[in-house]
């Protein structure tokens, strides 16, 4: 299977964290390490977690699906290091930071997670206080690349194509249990358009030639999200530019990266050209006309809603329509952070969040729709439960194309969380008749027993 082959339908350099030179303290007690017990084993990965079982499930499934796309696009390289599956989960950042630090020599300080190989050993690890799911989503997709590139690539992949292919992963929406790769979404298009009209971007054959040190070293400058929204826009267009023109020599390059030719003369080997300007001025082209899809957009969309109202629904509050969602939150102060290669926004409730942008594929101008929950044929204890913590309104869309999203909830298992998912059917569920007005007094509900 090509290493790059089209989707269906539609933070710093991974393989060596910086070691932490200050003067080490004393191990910290022991209590994260109490709290995960013993090593869990999912599919692909042995982890130690001190989140919640649900919360360690939902994450363990993630990683194993993303580790099987990884291996589907990478398929052909053959192992050159030892796996390294070991994936280290916390619930609170201080625990994140103090084990990184005096168990493995590492500062992870500022990072929400990270791959990392040091002497005394290796892992991803990550951390879930205070951060949307979203978030957490997009750090584990990125460095689950680096960890699972490593054991490709030996840590020979050069920094440009290793942030690109990891934020090209990191980008990806889980969609049906199938992973959407290659969508452009809103924030991304624009920095990438404004860098090449600024002249701000990396030329293409330093980029090609720079290590990890360079890398690391403009990073610690300022220019980090210049260099990550660049490398993820360099993928992207060998990948899709020009109905996939670049794709089959984009995948040579790697072949030869992965037999050990440097970049630049990879690069020159699988592109047939040394013009290295001319290939740059291509990229720019395509770059000032690179655009948003409105199935980015309306993911994005659906995620923030999916954060809110499950907030909502933790303090008990139903809302009767989106625009009041909007407004519930917005007094709560709710917002969601949001990393978008090399650059973390935070987003809050505005008007903006119902609107998906339309692109070429649209005949009309998506919608956001919501449908309340089914109140009946519940039993005693689900009654209950939904008049504490009702279950969350499901978000819609109308019009997307090439299919529709919506947005679906399953209550957890201790009763007062949920967990929400993507799922794309050909056609958004048919509009529900509006019941009758019922007699004052009547209820809904079915009797007990």
């Amino acid at each position: 299977m090509p290493l790059l082959a089209l989707a269906a339908a539609l933070s710093c350099p991974p393989a060596e964290a910086q070691e932490d030179r200050r003067p080490r303290r004393e191990p910290p007690a022991p209590e994260f390490f109490q709290r995960a017990g013993r090593e869990q084993r999912s599919k692909h990965y042995r982890i130690l977690s001190d989140l919640s079982a649900d919360e360690t499930r939902i994450y363990a499934e993630h990683l194993d699906l993303i580790y099987e796309e990884y291996a589907r696009r990478l398929a052909g390289l053959e192992q050159q290091a030892p796996e390294v599956p070991f994936v280290l989960m916390f619930a609170k950042e201080r625990d994140y930071l103090e084990v990184l630090r005096n168990r493995y020599g590492v500062n992870a300080t500022g990072s929400g997670g990270m791959f990392f190989i040091t002497p005394a050993g290796a892992a991803l690890a990550f951390f879930t206080e205070s951060l949307p799911r979203s978030r957490v989503l997009h750090v584990v997709q990125h460095e689950g690349f680096h960890q699972y590139a490593h054991s490709r690539f030996a840590g020979r992949l050069p920094p440009w194509v290793n942030e690109g292919l990891a934020e090209f992963f990191g980008e990806a929406i889980v969609v049906d249990g199938r992973v959407i790769v290659g969508q452009a979404s809103a924030g991304a298009a624009a920095s990438v358009r404004a860098s090449v009209e600024r002249g701000t971007t990396v030329p293409f054959l330093r980029m090609l030639t720079m290590d990890s040190e360079q890398w690391n070293a403009n990073v610690r400058t300022g220019s980090a999200a210049v260099q990550y929204v660049q490398a993820w826009a360099m993928v992207q267009f060998l990948g899709w530019a020009e109905n996939g023109r670049y794709q089959k020599p984009f995948e040579a390059y790697l072949r030869m990266l992965h037999g050990g030719v440097p970049s630049e003369r990879a690069f020159v080997q699988a592109f047939g050209t040394n013009d290295i300007d001319s290939f740059e001025r291509a990229w720019k082209d395509w770059a000032k006309g690179l655009e948003p899809t409105a199935f980015a957009g309306a993911a994005a969309r659906l995620t923030f809603l999916a954060e809110g109202l499950r907030t909502l629904a933790r303090d008990g509050i139903a809302p009767t329509s989106l625009e009041d969602a909007l407004e519930r939150l917005k007094e709560r102060g709710f917002s969601v952070e949001v990393t978008i290669h090399g650059r973390t926004e935070r987003v809050e409730p505005s008007p903006e969040i119902l609107v998906i942008p339309r692109d070429a594929l649209a005949k009309t101008d998506p919608v956001l729709e919501m449908v309340p929950p089914k109140k009946t044929g519940l039993t005693t204890a689900q009654r209950k439960r939904e008049e504490s913590h009702p279950t969350p309104p499901s978000v819609i869309t109308r019009g997307l194309e090439p299919r529709e999203l919506a947005l679906e909830w399953t209550r957890l298992k201790s009763g007062d969380d949920f967990e929400y998912r993507l799922r794309s059917p050909k056609e958004a569920p048919k509009k529900r008749k509006e019941p009758a007005a019922k007699p004052q007094g009547a209820d809904d509900a079915k009797p007990a027993g």
